[in-house]
């Protein structure tokens, strides 16, 4: 009977997933914005990191208390480190200097197209994902959830580390943000654009 699942997943238009971990009970608590305050739920998670968090980011700006948490975390002495999209050090009001200039490593994920990734793994137990890290998300409609389970949160972590593997440390975001206009230029992503 294993080829029944697939079978009714094909049948009804489903894909299995890539990865499939069965993990023991997990606690699940979701945020919904424009009505709440996503922001505010993550910046509690982060607040109460003790050792790691592992940042996947699409965008990240300064202003909705996130990236000034991630600081804070960093200064209690948290092991943060990002891998981001290419386009993310070129935004307004970028996390990605603030982060930097703290000593925060930070990698350019540049062989995907785009790097939309959208987690944060904490202490290898939790896992906040789904909700861009702006400030623009808290206007926009936008879930985050919130997982908590180290089997959930070591399935993150090892993709994290995949995307580490094939990214590009960061250094400075003139020298990037040059090669991202020009990148954006040549395939036409016009999106890349500072």
């Amino acid at each position: 009977m294993p080829f029944v699942p697939l079978a009714l997943s094909l049948a009804v238009g489903l894909a299995l997933p890539v990865v499939d971990h069965v993990p023991a009970a997990a606690t699940i608590s979701t945020c919904f914005a424009p009505e709440n305050d996503c922001a505010a739920f993550a910046v509690r998670a982060i607040d109460r990191a003790q050792h790691e968090i592992l940042v996947g980011a699409y965008n990240l700006t300064t202003g909705s208390g996130i990236v000034e948490a991630l600081l804070g975390a960093k200064e209690r002495g948290v092991d943060v480190r990002l891998v981001a999209d290419k386009t993310t050090p070129c935004q307004r009001n970028s996390g990605i200097d603030p982060l930097a200039r703290a000593g925060v490593p930070i990698w350019i994920d540049r062989s995907a197209r785009i790097a939309h990734v959208k987690t944060m793994v904490i202490d290898g137990a939790v896992t906040l994902m789904s909700y861009n890290w702006t400030v623009g998300a808290a206007r926009n409609s936008e879930d985050l959830n919130l997982v908590a389970s180290p089997a959930v949160s070591a399935a993150y972590a090892a993709h994290w580390r995949e995307r580490l593997a094939v990214s590009t440390p960061f250094n400075r975001r003139e020298d990037w943000c040059r090669v991202a206009s020009r990148t954006a230029e040549r395939d036409g992503d016009t999106a890349a654009t500072p």
